[in-house]
């Protein structure tokens, strides 16, 4: 089996987190040397060199976690901090450090797959086929990456030119609850130019009858180097679609009950293609070039008899200009410019005379350019400073009478900065602040513009803004401990929050829009220590402690700080606790690991009130084993300690205050499952 290396850093996930890679035993366990690199930043720099927590997962990492999602993923690196709406499949946000899920940014290879529709990136819906590397940095990260990424960027690299010759994989996986899924990747290198392909597909139900979750998805990159150039062609494409039974309805009395309804469904797909020039102009200056044109459609669930309620598509072009100049070893310049436009259709919002949908169409279209400089201002010692100058409006277009009108428009300027100090080996210190700015979308634009028509009454809404401050320290003790400290506050002005129709009136009004709420504060600390040892049997343990809130500066009276008056920062548990362990030989390898998340605030389903949440506790636990080289076999265990809920269960809310892994109230989390696999490579 091919072994990770210790990719330990003083910020690596692979350091620190529960889901690090172990070395193969008798490795020299040095962080303070280890060479891994933030591709994250405007260019490749190394992760101690970096002012920003930051968790890496490698390929090895990857395939012994046996994430299908981006969402799967994130729930193994930050607990507590995503938020699916149910089991596989559903959709599912982050919010990083506290922050707001709309202040999350995901890119592929550098380009967004935030869905210009959606408020936040539904990681439920990012599948991981042909992904090689995941990184995850916290707090403001570059400038180049976008105004509003102030929650952090969650960075996705494709698989790539590989080692010359052919390579690849195969994977067959069964499970309990009817899991079954297969994939393929292959690379082939050579003098003229490489190719890289695979596929997946997977299939699995929830635990509750009716409720399945089918995903299928591929990739294709090829690459050439002319003269001074590399060319890379790309295509990605993934689909999947999941049951989401759980629903209410009103009776004849105007009480809402629970009702479940195994006909709904979700569906969601997303395909993207471009190209992408890496251009060595001089010595010290490059030039890169990514076209992008990325599509997708989603729809939401309705009821038995129409499984769909409404359908959204869109379509996005973008280009990304950048320019790296490294006159010294010590001083880089990266300066870009980026435009995008945006088309968007959706047959989600109502008009009360017909009870139909509304078709409407929606543009966008942005501009920006960012300048961003790294600085070694002495031995160990780095400075990173940027600017950007964001720029856009939005028209929507009602298709049924052909009205055009330009829903809004902004523009505004942020900063980012930042300091990183490795005094030695034994200790890093770290600190940077920046702004953040967030343009409404053509969805929070069209609910309010359908909001003016009904009832006359403006609803206007503009950016969000925000400031950022983050410290830390990580460092090595004794040669076998590690330790990381790290402390985060985010102030968001003027956040937009949906604002409930409660006029009760008859015929219903749809007039529920999204409105600036004030300002709220969002702050974390987060603790983490590890032990790493052994020789011919390599062993380890890390401990991971987060406090954070996210309060309400608005309403900040007893009983109404967390969330009573502004449901857009519910959910955020309190405290979140990892404790994980591994053992690792030369053809085994073992995992465990507990995580303990805290109570929070959350909506009830039903009543629509604030209610409390208890914590509740997460057991995964993994054994592979190379019989033979190149073979390996994987059993994974996941959710361990959740109970395994029957409809009538949901139905008479059993388990609702007792938490559970799906973080949203009224949407059961999955029970325990297991599943083995088997993986040969080539």
């Amino acid at each position: 089996m091919g072994h990770s290396r210790v990719l330990l850093s003083l910020a690596a996930l692979s350091a620190l987190s529960p889901g690090a890679a172990a070395a193969a035993p008798g490795a020299d366990l040095k962080p303070g040397e280890a060479t891994v690199t933030v591709s994250a930043e405007a260019q490749p720099a190394e992760v101690t060199r970096t002012p920003a927590p930051v968790r890496i997962v490698e390929a090895d990492e990857l395939a012994r976690l046996g994430s299908r999602t981006l969402s799967e993923l994130m729930e193994a690196l930050q607990p507590g901090a995503v938020m699916p709406s149910g089991g596989a499949g559903a959709a599912a946000s982050a919010f990083l450090n506290g922050t707001l899920s709309r202040n999350v940014v995901v890119v592929l290879d550098g380009m967004r797959l935030n869905d210009p529709t959606a408020i936040s990136p539904d990681l439920g819906a990012l599948s991981l086929v042909g992904i090689a590397r995941v990184e995850l940095l916290l707090g403001p990260a570059t400038v180049l990456y976008g105004s509003d990424a102030i929650g952090g960027v969650i960075a996705l690299t494709s698989l790539g030119r590989g080692a010359e010759g052919c390579h690849g994989q195969v994977g067959l996986k069964l499970g309990t609850e009817g899991q079954v899924g297969s994939t393929a990747q292959v690379q082939l290198s050579g003098a003229r130019g490489w190719v890289a392909a695979g596929a997946e597909a997977e299939k699995q139900n929830n635990g509750f009858p009716g409720d399945t979750f089918q995903q299928a998805g591929g990739f294709l990159r090829l690459g050439t180097h002319l003269g001074e150039a590399d060319i890379t062609g790309f295509y990605r494409n993934s689909g999947q679609t999941a049951s989401v039974p759980f629903t209410t309805l009103t009776n004849a009395s105007y009480i809402t009950l629970r009702d479940y309804e195994p006909g709904r469904e979700t569906q969601a797909r997303q395909e993207s293609w471009g190209v992408a020039l890496k251009w060595a102009l001089a010595p010290g200056l490059v030039l890169e070039n990514t076209l992008q044109a990325l599509s997708g459609n989603s729809a939401d669930p309705g009821s038995d008899t129409a499984p769909q309620q409404s359908r959204r598509d869109f379509r996005r072009t973008e280009d990304q200009l950048t320019l790296h100049w490294t006159p010294t070893t010590a001083f880089r310049l990266s300066g870009r410019l980026e435009g995008s436009q945006d088309t968007s259709h959706a047959m989600n919002y109502y008009d009360p005379s017909t009870y139909a949908a509304v078709p409407y169409r929606g543009e966008g279209h942005d501009l920006a350019g960012a300048l961003e400089e790294r600085w070694s201002l002495a031995d160990g010692l780095d400075w990173v400073a940027g600017l950007r100058r964001d720029g856009g409006h939005r028209d929507l277009t009602r298709l049924d009478s052909g009205l055009r009108s330009r829903a809004g428009g902004a523009e505004a300027g942020t900063w980012r900065t930042g300091l990183n100090w490795v005094l030695r080996p034994e200790l890093r210190l770290y600190a940077s602040s920046g702004q953040g700015f967030r343009m409404p979308n053509t969805t929070e634009f069209a609910l309010n513009a359908q909001a003016e028509s009904l009832d006359g009454k403006a609803y206007p809404i503009s950016p969000e803004r925000s400031h950022t401050i983050q410290v830390g320290a990580t460092g090595l003790c004794a040669g076998h401990w590690e330790y990381r400290l790290e402390a985060q506050r985010t102030i968001i002005n003027d956040l937009l929050a949906y604002v409930y129709d409660t006029s009760f009136a008859y015929p219903p009004l749809f007039t529920s829009h999204y409105a600036n709420q004030g300002d709220v504060r969002a702050q974390g600390l987060e603790g983490a220590i590890g032990w790493r040892g052994g020789a011919d049997v390599a062993c380890g343990w890390d401990l991971i402690l987060r406090s954070q809130e996210t309060r309400d500066l608005d309403h900040n009276a007893p009983g109404q700080e967390f969330g009573q008056q502004n449901t857009a920062i519910l959910r955020h548990p309190f405290f979140t606790g990892a404790l994980s362990a591994f053992a690792q030989t030369k053809s085994w390898r073992g995992d465990l690991r507990l995580d303990r998340v805290g109570s929070r605030y959350d909506l009830n389903d039903t009543t629509y009130a604030v209610i409390p949440v208890k914590p509740y506790n997460d057991l995964r636990a993994g054994l592979s084993h190379e019989p033979v080289k190149g073979l390996t076999l994987a059993l994974r265990g996941e959710h361990l300690l959740q109970p395994k809920q029957t409809v009538q269960d949901w139905l008479s809310g059993r388990y609702d205050r007792n938490g559970n892994a799906a973080l949203v109230y009224g949407f059961p989390g999955s029970g325990p499952r297991w599943s083995l696999g088997a993986t040969w490579r080539w």
